[in-house]
């Protein structure tokens, strides 16, 4: 018995296809800025080549004053569609909490436990305030 097999055509979305290096958290703090005033939470994930040139970023999830949805199966899928070796998330908190929350912790530690499932590193997890910044990676988060 013979079977055909049809063809599949995948494609990840992206926002923002721009081929820059991220070598340093200031490209982070300096790109994601437009976050520091937005009354909701935005949620990005960037998306990085073995040498941190960045293959594009997506917006993840957008919520409420408070919290917004992050999707693991989103960005793990756009990871490996894009062939992806490395993830930073960025996140802003319109509540202007400079800190970490312990929800923002156990989504990271979530996605970081996903991701490694395909050989992907979570390299930070950076929250823009409107007056500040936090590092997981900095603060020993990750």
């Amino acid at each position: 018995m013979e079977h055909e097999l049809g063809s599949i055509q995948v494609t990840a979305e992206v926002q923002d296809e721009s081929p820059e290096e991220i070598t340093r958290l200031q490209a982070i703090i300096d790109k994601y800025r437009f976050l520091r005033y937005k009354p909701k939470e935005h949620f990005y994930a960037v998306f990085l080549k073995a040498d941190n040139e960045v293959i594009g970023d997506k917006l993840i999830g957008l919520g409420s004053s408070g919290n917004a949805p992050v999707d693991l199966k989103d960005i793990a899928r756009t990871a490996v569609l894009t062939n992806a070796s490395a993830v930073i998330l960025v996140h802003n908190h319109p509540s202007n909490n400079d800190e970490a929350t312990p929800e923002d912790k156990e989504a990271t530690r979530d996605i970081k436990k996903g991701l490694e499932l395909f050989d992907i590193d979570v390299l930070d997890h950076v929250i823009i305030s409107q007056d500040d910044h936090y590092s997981m990676k900095q603060q020993g988060d990750i």
